[in-house]
């Protein structure tokens, strides 16, 4: 009998018992953005995500922030949703160089680092239910062509807004629920 043959039912015995594990764990988990799902205000979170007001967030990529936002939480802005939260948002940006060509001494590449404050409130109590700091590094490409490095440059602050949107959302609806 070969060492092979005898570990084939350990090798079952461990499948069955993973299995077995992941079917009783399996009922303890529900989907976030479920209907079903109560939030700690009230309501789904579903519901609780749409009745977020965002204000105004200063730059070009809070700009980026604010739309992705409305457009993630609530589907575009409905103006007929009661607004019962309250985003405020803050944006800082900084720029990294990553290499430079010493030939000519510029930068071949960067890395934009946008980094948003912010805080949610409820309109009603004004108690702070939800806050965070989350950054995003977004890398670009640089050019001898200025406008070609401009353009990169913008590209990058509208990905870090996209993406800064999106761990906001994740942060905020986990806080959200109850």
């Amino acid at each position: 009998m070969s060492s092979s043959e005898s570990s084939a039912p350990t090798r079952r015995l461990m499948l069955l018992a993973a299995l077995g594990l992941a079917a009783i764990a399996g009922g303890c988990l529900r989907p976030l953005y479920a209907d079903s799902t109560t939030s700690t205000v009230g309501g789904s979170v579903k519901d609780a995500l749409r009745g977020v007001e965002i204000a105004d967030i200063k730059g070009l990529v809070g700009h980026y922030l604010r739309n992705e936002l409305v457009f993630n939480l609530d589907g575009g802005g409905a103006p007929d949703a009661t607004k019962r939260l309250k985003l405020e948002a803050s944006v800082n940006e900084s720029l990294e160089v990553v290499t430079v060509d010493y030939a000519n001494g510029r930068a071949d590449s960067a890395i934009l680092v946008a980094t948003a404050t912010w805080k949610v409130t409820d309109s009603a109590t004004g108690k702070v239910v939800s806050s965070g700091l989350n950054q995003i590094r977004a890398p670009y490409d640089r050019s001898e062509q200025r406008f070609a490095t401009v353009r990169a440059a913008r590209d990058a602050q509208v990905r870090a807004g996209k993406s800064l949107a999106e761990l906001i959302r994740g942060q905020l609806a986990a806080d959200l629920t109850s």
